[in-house]
């Protein structure tokens, strides 16, 4: 005859055997579905922060092309001066000339592009930071506007020998534009383009959620001496 075995080995022997109860299951699901969320989250945060950064990388240096751009124009504004002080020429400077009629408020500065003219001087451009022609405007991920203002004013015209240029760039918040066409005067005439108040949206949005991204770059545009 065999002995039976004792009642605490039974106990173990059943306790090794058992496996997961529904409810351990449903817990360790909902613990892995918790990690998994702030994985995601964490992943797409890191995403939108690195199209972000690259976005402003490009931004900036689009802003210093303009103000290149600018001074580069300027060299075309040479009178008044000493030997012709009555003359002016700064309507030469197509962009610059804008200081005369739109001198404080935004501006797109699309003057010197038209069909006889090579367009060389865009207000759009493209995610790599390229210029974009006139016709494909509506698909720029990034968008130029230009504000002149004197520094100084003469009774002689056009009216002084120095202005301040002030250039914003500004380009949609969000992984993908949902803002089409925005590289246009409605946009050049917002005073903050972080709240556009719906003007550049497709459906209502709540006016206080940021529309776009903005950089700003100043620098003085000078007369050049007559040669």
């Amino acid at each position: 005859m065999t002995r039976p075995l004792p009642r605490s080995f039974a106990r173990a022997r059943v306790r090794a055997v058992r496996a997961y109860t529904a409810i351990e299951v449903l817990m360790a699901m909902t613990v892995m579905a918790i990690g998994g969320a702030a994985v995601i989250t964490m992943q797409k945060t890191s995403v939108t922060s690195n199209l972000d950064a690259r976005r402003a990388d490009v931004a900036n240096s689009i802003a210093r092309t303009w103000v290149e751009r600018l001074q580069r124009e300027s060299m075309s504004w040479t009178l008044p001066g000493r030997e012709n002080p009555t003359g002016n020429n700064l309507n030469g400077a197509l962009v610059l000339a804008n200081v005369q009629n739109a001198g404080g408020l935004w501006f797109l500065p699309t003057q010197d592009m038209n069909v006889t003219n090579p367009e060389t001087m865009s207000p759009a451009f493209d995610i790599l930071g390229r210029d974009l022609p006139q016709a494909a405007m509506n698909t720029a991920d990034f968008c130029v506007h230009v504000r002149l203002s004197w520094l100084g004013t003469t009774l002689i015209p056009p009216g002084g020998d120095l202005m301040r240029a002030d250039v914003r760039v500004i380009w949609p918040v969000g992984i993908l534009n949902a803002r089409p066409n925005f590289c246009n005067a409605a946009s050049a005439a917002l005073v903050d383009p972080n709240t556009d108040n719906g003007i550049l949206r497709n459906t209502a949005a709540d006016p206080n959620q940021p529309a776009f991204h903005a950089i700003y770059v100043t620098t003085t545009i000078r007369e050049n001496a007559s040669p």
